[in-house]
């Protein structure tokens, strides 16, 4: 099944930073993370991961790493954050509504700046230009 829409990934460490501020504006509370559907179940168990530590969101001890957007829209659909957690680095992608997508263990040293981040260009400008507007409107 195709997906319902394109996505386009962007890196903390080089923006935009409104899409950047209004992430940290909608993920700004500790929260339990919803870990529901076969995708997370199954990776969770086949990559050991401690359920109990990564459900638990908590913005103040967690480094956001990268953001994706609707390409349509220019609206955040999810987000990829680490944490530590068991002796092990994790990412954890973060959706709507507090939905855990997936988590990934990681080399501690792994930055996530890959060849699919956009970094510039019409579209990077027009997510600066939609998420600035909607910051505005909080």
């Amino acid at each position: 099944m195709p997906p319902r829409f394109q996505t386009a990934r962007f890196h903390v460490e080089t923006g935009p930073d409104s899409l950047f501020t209004r992430v940290r504006h909608i993920l700004s509370e500790p929260v339990q993370l919803r870990a529901h559907g076969t995708h997370v179940t199954e990776r969770l168990r086949e990559r050991d991961a401690p359920l109990q530590t990564l459900t638990r969101f908590d913005p103040g001890s967690w480094d956001l790493v990268s953001a994706e957007v609707r390409t349509d829209t220019g609206k955040w659909v999810k987000s990829t954050w680490r944490v530590r957690a068991d002796e092990r680095y994790w990412w954890v992608v973060i959706g709507l509504g507090n939905a855990l997508v997936t988590v990934i263990d990681v080399d501690p040293y792994r930055r996530g700046m890959g060849e699919g981040v956009l970094t510039g260009g019409p579209l990077y400008a027009r997510v600066d230009a939609v998420n600035a507007e909607l910051m505005r409107g909080m």
